[in-house]
């Protein structure tokens, strides 16, 4: 087991005899499991089932953590007594689990949790700090009822190769960034004082990188980048996520590149005449966009690299300056965006065709691949059909219109890139590699609903659930 990752779903299609599956039943309303893929380097490696037993106390549990390899075959348990645990995140590095929560207390008073465990299912060691939850309210039959308490701003946990652990969290109060070892002891802390929306963690061997959303003004951009030292949490540097000329970024992508691991930032150039201009049909062909970035962000023996790809340069044949595709005649929908092993960026997202039918009418379709070279190069790499929507007119909500969901799966064994494509009535399996969809999985099936999710290397989860059974059952089939 090398490393690991986290997910919820379920499938019954027919499986490979090389498939692994595993059935989780639903016996009582106290019993509850959730599964948690485990990461490491943003690659999967394994499974992690949190099981609420039974209650020990008037104000606690007890819970099992089931320690599974890539296969779902279970490779180490442990069991703990505990106050009420929401598993927010499981991160992994050099054999050592890392697991983050949040425990609720008597009214907003809380803590997190962070568990470190052994493959063995041996703990480590476990460490706790008192946070300001925040605790939604609710009234059932006008008696209040007691909900689980959140952190405002979320937690995460990132792997630091050959290092330990980075962990963000933000509650009603503060923001920290916290370094722990690989023995799971703190050992560094710095508490982030930048005001944001939102917050975004990577790891590198030598780098913490916290994106930030901060501009209110620009809603798609605003972004600004604060980098640590990943041995101390000293700032190194921070900026603004602008071109050259001073426009913002879009951020589609914050991510590590497969061959080299190091991070990369990718998404779309903002036009600054249309920076609240993005929500319908008919603001796509009015350039809300001038092109596509990639940032990569280098190591301390390589420099940070931008490369700007601009529609109105009129350098890619094929692509007019609006950024229309005119041979297929649609606009892109940008989702989100990989790098492959020979260093393109990858952008992937909807096709947006208009249909000249008397008044302006549009659908979207296709799921679309473009391709931005090292050298700034931008070209269609290729497009499928997926599940079309009906024709609605210009001031359609894009957002609320189109279905699909990207999920990246890489290879590195051999070097290659898929994509699973999850549309409204069907899953798609998308070799990036080879240009071709590899399978093709209806969303239900009678009482049964399916989803697929990226599992180990050149693998894919499959989730099914039962509603009339009540059992859901994950399966490992290869792609």
């Amino acid at each position: 087991m090398k490393k690991i990752l986290v997910f919820c779903s379920i499938l019954p299609v027919t499986l490979t005899l090389h498939a692994q599956s595993k059935v989780f039943k639903e016996v009582g309303e106290d019993i509850s499991t959730q599964i948690k893929a485990i990461s490491q380097d943003n690659a999967m490696v394994g499974y992690l089932a949190f099981t609420r037993l039974e209650r020990a106390s008037a104000d606690s549990f007890n819970y099992r953590v089931t320690i599974m390899d890539e296969n779902l075959n279970d490779i180490g348990t442990v069991n703990f007594r505990q106050e009420s645990l929401e598993l927010q995140v499981v991160s992994f590095e050099q054999n050592v689990l890392c697991l983050g929560y949040t425990q609720t207390g008597a009214g907003s008073a809380g803590h997190i949790v962070v568990q470190f465990i052994d493959l063995n299912g041996k703990m480590i060691n476990t460490y706790y700090r008192e946070v300001r939850l925040t605790v939604p309210s609710a009234y059932a039959r006008a008696r209040p009822v007691n909900l689980m308490g959140f952190l405002k701003y979320g937690m995460q946990i990132r792997n630091i190769p050959n290092g330990g652990f980075g962990l963000f969290y933000g509650d009603e109060v503060k923001q920290y960034l916290l370094r722990f070892n690989i023995k799971g002891v703190l050992t560094h802390e710095q508490e982030v004082t930048a005001y944001g929306q939102r917050f975004y963690l990577r790891a590198t061997t030598a780098y913490l990188y916290l994106l930030i959303k901060t501009d209110v003004h620009v809603p798609e951009g605003g972004f600004k980048l604060y980098v640590y030292s990943a041995k101390d949490l000293n700032g190194e540097n921070n900026f603004d996520l602008r071109d050259a000329a001073g426009d913002w970024l879009k951020v589609l992508s914050f991510e590590n590149d497969p061959a080299t691991g190091d991070a990369f930032i990718a998404g779309c150039i903002i036009n600054p005449k249309r920076e609240l201009h993005f929500i319908t049909a008919d603001d796509y062909s009015y350039i809300p966009y001038l092109g596509l970035f990639t940032l990569d962000l280098g190591r301390p023996d390589k420099d940070m690299r931008a490369n700007c790809s601009y529609w109105a340069d009129k350098k890619f044949p094929g692509i007019s300056d609006d950024g229309l595709f005119a041979a297929k005649e649609f606009y892109v929908r940008y989702i989100t965006a990989i790098r492959d092993f020979s260093g393109n960026t990858i952008f992937a997202g909807t096709a947006l065709i208009e249909k000249q039918t008397g008044k302006d009418k549009y659908k979207l379709s296709d799921g679309v691949f473009v391709r931005q070279e090292p050298s700034g190069n931008v070209a269609l790499d290729n497009n499928f059909p997926c599940d079309e929507t009906k024709l609605f007119g210009p001031s359609g909500a894009l957002y609320e219109l189109d279905k699909k969901s990207f999920y990246p799966v890489t290879n590195p064994d051999t070097r290659t890139n898929y994509m699973i494509v999850d549309d409204e009535q069907n899953i798609y399996v998308y070799n990036i590699n080879a240009k071709r969809v590899m399978r093709t999985i209806q969303h239900k099936d009678g009482n049964i609903k399916i989803d697929v999710f990226p599992a180990k290397e050149g693998h894919v989860m499959v989730a099914e659930y039962n509603k009339k059974e009540k059992y859901t059952r994950f399966s490992i089939e290869a792609l």
